[in-house]
């Protein structure tokens, strides 16, 4: 094994040993935790610290109550966070609805939640959940105002209403999948497009603002940002926003339904035959197993969606040892060439290199593979076929030439 492959492979065992560090601290706090007498939600906020009370009210939007002392704290929060609930509960997807569902079926409590889920510290820094340790067993709880407040709303109706949000999330992170950054109105707009009628009837635009930015919180998928929501691994929404400027006559890419909805689920793949290809090349010829493989491949998706061209992606698998000989390396260019140019780029809107040289080379918009077009006579001083932006000789004719 190369030495920079396995510095690489120790530098990921080392991430993945470091989060489990982190996991058992986190384990640890959360048993040593309180578990109040009563259930009530002044109770519960009284055995919290200051700072787990300024968490909440930061999270609540909470004014004019940063200089308070803990017990005026939360006595105010106490009031806030059932005022907050009565808002919040009708965002919420099916595992949120099913969380809450299982604590009032259990009268307000349960050791049934798993430890280390993270997701529900999101509910606890709302106010809405707690937790503690009692006679040795981790207890979520929920106070009884909160269960009111849930039990005011369940019904077969508030569960339609979370499985739809859960649907439009999906959708929502899907199109993310495809198209890295939009705003709210234009997300709004295409995720509108794939519910029927009944169904949009029940989303506004503020009520898709709230289901996105609940989705956020509880799951790694996509961001909310101020203005609108961007894929998790986009690194510069500003950025792509200029470079998708420059393409203000190109539509977002037409996507069915499926490939949306797919698109939506947590570590998702798009494993075209470009994928595989390149993800059996590191098997193949470093010995990689299948999760190493994709994962190499997901770090090139990346780079490739964040504006970086086939050059520096191959930069990147020489730093990492991946690029060695000559065989194996013009063998890995070939295969980068073929998994950018069908690849749905953020900066195409969706589209891939293939389908919009295609179009524009056959003026019909006809899409046809790209290893018939690219034999077409290009100008090294001409834009370069893959959508880059460069000149055809400072992009694909270079690595071409290799």
């Amino acid at each position: 094994m190369d030495k920079k492959q396995k510095e690489f492979r120790e530098g990921k065992e080392s991430v993945r040993k470091m989060m489990e560090e982190e996991a058992e601290v986190r384990r640890k706090a959360l048993y040593r935790r309180v578990m109040p007498k009563k259930k009530g939600i002044l109770d519960m906020l009284e055995v919290m610290t200051k700072d787990e009370l300024d968490d909440i009210r930061y999270n609540l939007g909470v004014k004019g109550a940063s200089k308070l002392r803990k017990a005026e704290l939360a006595k105010r929060l106490a009031v806030e966070a059932v005022r907050f609930a009565q808002h919040w509960f009708p965002s919420i997807n099916e595992e949120e609805y099913e969380c809450f569902r299982h604590l009032l079926d259990h009268g307000g409590q349960t050791a049934e939640f798993r430890d280390d889920d993270e997701r529900l510290d999101y509910l606890r820094a709302l106010g809405l959940v707690s937790c503690g340790n009692q006679d040795g067993k981790l207890i979520w709880y929920m106070p009884k105002e909160i269960c009111e407040e849930f039990r005011k709303l369940d019904s077969g109706t508030f569960r339609s209403l979370a499985e739809l949000n859960t649907e439009t999330a999906r959708l929502a992170a899907g199109c993310l999948f495809f198209y890295g950054y939009m705003d709210y109105d234009t997300l709004y707009e295409k995720v509108m497009s794939y519910l029927d009628a009944a169904q949009r009837e029940q989303i506004s635009f503020m009520d898709f603002v709230g289901i996105l930015l609940n989705a956020s919180c509880w799951q790694t998928t996509l961001t909310a940002t101020p203005y609108g929501a961007m894929y998790y691994t986009l690194i510069d929404p500003d950025q792509l926003e200029k470079e998708r400027a420059r393409r203000d006559n190109l539509d977002f890419a037409p996507l069915t339904y499926g490939e949306v909805y797919d698109a939506g689920e947590a570590d998702y793949i798009r494993d075209t035959p470009a994928y595989k290809e390149l993800a059996r090349f590191f098997m193949e010829e470093y010995s990689c197993d299948v999760l190493e493989a994709a994962d190499l491949v997901g770090e090139v998706l990346i780079l490739l969606q964040n504006d970086n061209d086939i050059q520096e992606a191959a930069d990147f698998l020489e730093e990492l040892g991946f690029m060695k000989g000559k065989r194996r390396c013009e063998a890995a260019v070939s295969l980068l060439i073929a998994f950018y140019h069908t690849t749905r780029l953020w900066s195409l809107k969706g589209h891939t290199p293939e389908e919009l040289f295609a179009a524009d080379s056959s003026g019909s918009g006809r899409v046809i593979p790209f290893d018939q077009v690219r034999r077409q006579k290009v100008g090294r001083n001409d834009p370069c076929p893959c959508g880059s932006g460069k000149k055809y000789k400072n992009c694909c004719l270079r690595r071409e030439e290799q």
